[in-house]
């Protein structure tokens, strides 16, 4: 079992470095007055994180909100 995650592992991480490699074009990015150029990579990479961190607090958020209800 340890080998077939360690594999998975590999073949998701090649998959993640073909991703950056074939996505190196720089693109323009505009947000209200705000602009920058990028490499389309690093703006995947952005938008992912900045999904996990919210959709963990979203979730702490819920949970806590349900425990709350559930004491009263």
């Amino acid at each position: 079992m340890d080998t077939l995650l360690l594999a998975i592992k590999i073949l998701i991480t090649l998959l993640v470095a073909v991703l950056f490699v074939q996505n190196i074009v720089l693109v323009e990015v505009r947000f209200l007055a705000w602009g920058a150029r990028m490499p389309l990579a690093l703006l995947l990479l952005v938008i992912y994180v900045l999904g996990m961190v919210s959709g963990k607090s979203l979730f702490h958020l819920l949970s806590r909100l349900r425990t709350r209800r559930s004491r009263h």
